[in-house]
């Protein structure tokens, strides 16, 4: 009865990672199938299926898993049902010039990581994830095949490399401090708060928070963009996600101090990024250091027990937007060439759809109405006030101020692309429209719209599980 016990046990172990099992058991696969040779296409296929499967057959159990080494919460279960329809949605965009069948494996790898990072209650763990993540990355990166690509994959794994070693050195701080890897076994000392710190740096590469973002606007300038709408949604939001329980359940290694400092990191992001942002004439650099900078507005979410619903929203509406960004920039570029400002010139007066939905991103990134933004910029304000009524503290206030500059200034670098679109002088530029991406950018613009109405609509996706 013992050994019965333990394999339903076992069973029910390995049930809540059934997403984690699918898509490693598909990556194997596909590196078969690579080898093999077998059709772009049909891998392609299998990927997406893979994919599918991963969302369908997501697991809504709860609790500690594998010697408390996994934890399935609301959180994590979210981000089993989003990054996989994200990472399907990129899949479809994916154009002719990744003829490789690598690809496929790598980004399933990615993705992968990402879903383990969310997952995990254990530094190691953690860490390991994270790793995966950022070694397929490094590749992913250098997939457009030309020096550009090249030279953003270099300097993304070096700043990765030096990230890595700093994060591992933290987590040897943290077990020589506490003897113990799990989160809510972390006890507040001085060595262990220096070695939190080393830790969370990694999770800041990740998530682009200064002085942690350098490689940014290399990446997104130089690698495909497809590529750069997955490395700005799915591992970024994965490494949100991850801060948000280490922050959970590492609180007593928290102390104002730290605090302080944290929130001090998201006033310096959102305030270099906006300024590097006035400055850019090459969109996708423009909308790398506006990554940036939203980097920054998400941080201060992680920190508070009580802004799970709002951190929800805020991701949700990041990530549609940021698609949306990024899908309409694809559109439009030219093989092998980044986009300016100038080649959107006058295309508003050939294709006023597509100036609407530019207009749709560019007034969400800079959160007015009626876009999802608004209310997504609205609530985050709110809290911070809540918060800086509630301790008096001169950093939430400074983050409301700085935030809301930041979002004035944003008006101008953001809706520089529309005004070019409509009202400067038309270039005769050529592009081809596809009709299905099309399509799906008029969903991703009526979704901005949605979630002005109705903010809650993506509470069923993961109802709101108390941790006792």
């Amino acid at each position: 009865m013992k050994i019965i016990e333990q394999l339903i046990e076992t069973q029910e172990h390995f049930g809540v990672i059934s997403s984690e099992i699918i898509l490693i058991t598909g990556s194997i696969i596909l590196l078969i199938l690579g080898i093999l040779r077998l059709p772009l296409f049909w891998i392609k296929v299998f990927a997406a299926v893979v994919l599918l499967g991963s969302f369908l057959f997501a697991q809504q159990i709860f609790g500690f898993f594998f010697t408390r080494t996994i934890i399935r919460d609301d959180l994590s279960y979210l981000m089993t049902q989003l990054l996989p329809l994200i990472t399907l949605g990129v899949l479809c965009f994916k154009r002719q010039i990744h003829q490789s069948h690598e690809f496929y494996f790598l980004l399933m790898s990615v993705l992968t990581g990402s879903l383990f990072m969310v997952a995990s209650h254990n530094l190691l763990i953690l860490y390991l994830a994270i790793e995966l993540t950022s070694y397929a990355s490094y590749l992913l990166t250098g997939f457009r095949f030309n020096e550009k690509g090249s030279e953003a994959a270099m300097k993304y794994l070096l700043f990765g490399g030096v990230s890595s070693a700093v994060m591992l050195f933290g987590i040897s701080l943290l077990y020589g401090a506490n003897d113990s890897l799990y989160f809510d076994t972390l006890e507040f000392s001085l060595l262990g708060a220096t070695g939190l710190f080393f830790f969370l740096s990694g999770l800041f590469f990740k998530t682009s928070i200064v002085p942690f973002h350098i490689w940014v606007p290399a990446t997104y300038e130089g690698a495909s963009t497809d590529v750069v709408a997955f490395f700005s949604t799915v591992p970024k939001i994965a490494g949100f996600a991850a801060l948000y329980h280490v922050f959970q359940w590492t609180n007593g290694l928290f102390n104002p101090f730290l605090e302080q400092l944290i929130l001090l990191l998201a006033i310096l992001t959102i305030i270099w990024g906006t300024l590097a942002a006035l400055r850019q004439t090459d969109i996708k650099r423009m909308l790398s250091f506006g990554a940036v900078a939203h980097s920054g507005f998400i941080l201060p979410l992680c920190l508070a027990m009580d802004t799970y619903s709002i951190f929800k929203y805020y991701v949700i509406i990041y990530m549609v937007m940021n698609i949306l960004a990024f899908l309409f920039v694809q559109l439009h570029e030219k093989k092998g060439e980044n986009l300016s400002l100038s080649d959107m010139s006058g295309l508003g007066i050939k294709f006023p759809l597509l100036g609407v939905i530019s207009v749709i991103w560019a007034v969400a990134l800079v959160g007015l109405p009626p876009t999802g933004g608004f209310m997504a910029k609205l609530f985050l304000f709110s809290t911070a006030w809540q918060h800086y009524e509630s301790i008096d503290s001169l950093y939430w206030l400074t983050f409301i101020l700085v935030g809301i500059l930041s979002s004035a200034a944003s008006l101008y670098f953001y809706l520089r692309v529309p005004y070019f679109y409509f009202f400067k002088e038309d270039q005769s530029k050529k592009i081809k429209i596809n009709k299905s991406h099309f399509l799906i950018l008029t969903l991703l613009a009526f979704t901005l719209i949605l979630l002005f109405i109705q903010p809650n609509i993506f509470d069923r996706f993961a109802p709101m599980i108390t941790h006792e």
